[in-house]
């Protein structure tokens, strides 16, 4: 160990003599080392933007859940309102279903004057055969327990809560409510945010020729998106993005182009089917847009580093 320090001093003391090689080690050196800090500067502040990306990706995701979440608190709103109409359970009691459609049909009569044109309400009555309804209706007249959640129906794809009527533990019948998945877009537009649900094609065959001629698109892979419905621009730059930008989206978790962030979320049904996508995400332009934001401070840190690079090397020449 002594021995080498010994032979260290010496080469240090033999390389300060040549006072041009001295000099030109101290440069290299001295470059070697400000180019590797920033190396490491640049490396941080692109993985800071990374982690801003997947957070933001967190926070679009866990609005979404919470924004399907109070529609079940609306839902159940609607169906105690139901529960205090003591004329219309006395009506399922007696299986009176005309006297039911009555009052139902004026409930859905109000949601539309009160702007709600895309929720509907609708009783099932446990009298007749079960047969004659789908599995979830089933379910709940069989289990009484209710279902809340996403389902491809034949006129749509909606957020549905099916809920048992009960009366002492004897299931009178069911009341479903449900509203229009499409919904989410103008809750999030409210927030400068841009909604798109994209249908797995394998669900296509739920959708009445009604519900889905001429009406949906194809966007990537096997997704499709009911055109009308939609800002164009958003899902075309998808497509132009291609496979490899669609790719990219799934792995990562986030994509970034010249125009849109973008961010998804996987979509399954009251059954824990797959159905399709849920596309999140944002206009890129604008100074309060947070990729803008991201991209400034990332800017602004790089071009101060270049700045303190030039000063130390102006100052060791």
């Amino acid at each position: 160990m002594f021995s080498f320090i010994k032979m260290l001093e010496n080469f240090l003391r033999n390389l300060k003599k040549k006072k041009g090689l001295w000099f030109t080690t101290l440069s290299v050196i001295s470059i070697v080392g400000i180019s590797f800090s920033m190396y490491i500067l640049m490396t941080m502040t692109e993985n800071v933007s990374k982690e801003v990306y997947v957070r933001m990706s967190e926070t679009y995701n866990t609005n979404l859940v919470n924004r399907i979440n109070r529609k079940e608190q609306n839902f159940k709103k609607i169906i105690a309102s139901v529960y205090s109409n003591s004329n219309l359970i006395t009506a399922m009691e007696q299986n009176n279903i005309n006297a039911v459609d009555t009052v139902i049909n004026s409930y859905n009569e109000n949601l539309k004057k009160n702007g709600f044109d895309e929720m509907s309400i609708k009783y099932y009555t446990s009298s007749n055969q079960i047969n004659q309804y789908r599995n979830s209706i089933n379910s709940v007249i069989t289990n009484k327990n209710k279902i809340f959640g996403i389902e491809v129906l034949n006129d749509g794809i909606f957020v549905i809560l099916i809920e048992p009527i009960l009366k002492d533990e004897n299931v009178l019948g069911v009341l479903e409510v449900k509203e229009s998945i499409h919904t989410l877009k103008a809750q999030f537009q409210q927030d400068n945010a841009i909604f798109a649900f994209l249908l797995d094609q394998k669900m296509l065959g739920k959708l009445s020729l009604q519900a889905k001629t001429g009406k949906y698109r194809d966007v990537i892979d096997d997704y499709k998106i009911e055109e009308q419905k939609y800002d164009g621009s958003f899902f075309a730059k998808l497509i132009e993005n291609g496979k490899d930008g669609f790719k990219q989206l799934l792995d990562v978790g986030y994509l970034v182009d010249d125009t849109y962030y973008k961010t998804y979320k996987k979509i399954s049904d009251i059954n824990g089917a797959t159905i399709g996508l849920v596309i999140l995400g944002e206009k890129i332009e604008g100074s309060g847009a947070f990729v803008n934001i991201v991209d400034k401070m990332t800017k602004t840190v790089t071009t101060v580093a270049l700045g303190l690079v030039i000063s130390i090397l102006l100052f060791m020449f």
